[in-house]
């Protein structure tokens, strides 16, 4: 008993010790230098960081290189370039912190787990995971790095004609992404612009077409991650039952989004323009007047001719009322074949349509 409890007491010194807001990318190093991967031959998996690509919030993204060392030799084997997200240990101070740490460190874990998931389903557009690990005690996710632009960084009024196209055809792409993804029983809880990367790289497979990320809220409900704001909440995106509870959350919440994205990358604009300003005013929180701005404040302005069905879609899609919404809501599999068809049918083809009719050719013709 003795024992156990110096052992206990000197594991809590050594945890409160290492509780910092930042680690500095030479610290990080470190940590991977001295805990490399080791593989069942004997082979070990070495990164080494070579920029930092954000720091703010709970993890820290950076842009490294990672290979495989034989024990035999110092070439390296199968280098590429990778994005590594190390979970901060770090805690803000106060009562139950080390509790609080831990559930930061297992929503991690947990984000690892459904990266692997992911993974191991083959659907194409997201961005590929190649596992996690744990350096010390900072919890680490290896993700194929992507030459990308973050959605909202892309997003603008005014389409050409050929511009309009060529979304419509990726956000047919990107629906049947998500399509894919609810048949795994995947939910996502938080897709918006920020978490979703347009390919811009040539070299790969998937260049010009919208790719998700990030699925840190995918399992959620496993832990205490909710705040007295509502936990998982993305003003303008988040459907209005995920602000509300993180229990019996189904993949309306991803239709809801969807919706809201969809809008903005074909318009320019949000189709809730003050929701973030509301969500800021009442101190960050979920209050009467955002929910009651997010039931009747939709503002949908696209109107094209040429795709009749999106403008009705977007309103479906966005229902307030999580039953009504399902029940108004088209397929998002079907919805993304329907526009690739009326994107075909003007004349256009590219790498999302392309992939889309290859599938369907696989599924063998359906009738929607």
């Amino acid at each position: 008993m003795f024992w156990n409890n110096l052992a206990e007491m000197m594991d809590r010194v050594a945890r409160n010790l290492a509780l910092r807001p930042n680690y500095t990318m030479e610290e990080y190093q470190r940590w991977f230098d001295h805990n490399p991967d080791f593989k069942h031959n004997g082979n070990a998996e070495r990164i080494e960081l070579i920029e930092p690509l954000s720091l703010v919030g709970t993890n820290q993204l950076y842009r490294a290189k990672l290979w495989i060392k034989h024990p035999r030799d110092e070439k390296h084997y199968d280098e590429k370039e990778i994005v590594v997200k190390i979970c901060k240990y770090w805690a803000p101070p106060g009562k139950n912190r080390l509790h609080r740490l831990n559930m930061l460190l297992s929503a991690f874990q947990d984000e690892i787990r459904i990266n692997n998931l992911v993974r191991a389903t083959n659907i194409e557009g997201v961005v590929q995971s190649f596992g996690g690990g744990i350096a010390g005690r900072h919890p680490y996710l290896k993700l194929e790095f992507i030459k990308d632009c973050a959605l909202d960084r892309v997003i603008k009024p005014k389409l050409t004609d050929e511009e309009l196209l060529q979304r419509v055809a990726q956000i047919a792409y990107l629906a049947n992404t998500i399509s894919q993804l609810h048949y795994y029983q995947i939910v996502h809880k938080d897709i918006k612009p920020k978490n979703l990367l347009l390919c811009q790289n040539p070299a790969h497979k998937n260049n010009h077409k919208i790719l998700i990320c990030d699925f840190g809220y995918a399992q959620v409900k496993m832990r205490e991650s909710v705040t007295e704001g509502g936990g998982v909440f993305s003003p303008s995106y988040s459907a209005p039952e995920l602000a509300q509870s993180s229990e019996n959350i189904t993949y309306a919440v991803d239709y809801f989004s969807f919706g809201a994205v969809m809008h903005e990358y074909l318009t320019g604009v949000k189709l809730y323009p003050k929701a973030k300003e509301i969500y800021t005013e009442e101190g960050r929180l979920i209050t009467k007047r955002y929910m009651e701005y997010i039931e009747s404040g939709r503002e949908n302005v696209f109107n094209d001719d040429r795709f009749p069905e999106i403008h009705e879609w977007i309103d479906a899609l966005t229902t307030f009322d999580v039953n009504e919404r399902m029940q108004k809501s088209p397929n998002l599999f079907a919805l993304a074949h329907k526009l690739r068809e009326e994107v075909n049918a003007q004349g256009f083809r590219d790498v999302n349509t392309d992939f889309l009719w290859n599938q369907l050719n696989e599924y063998g013709k359906r009738t929607f």
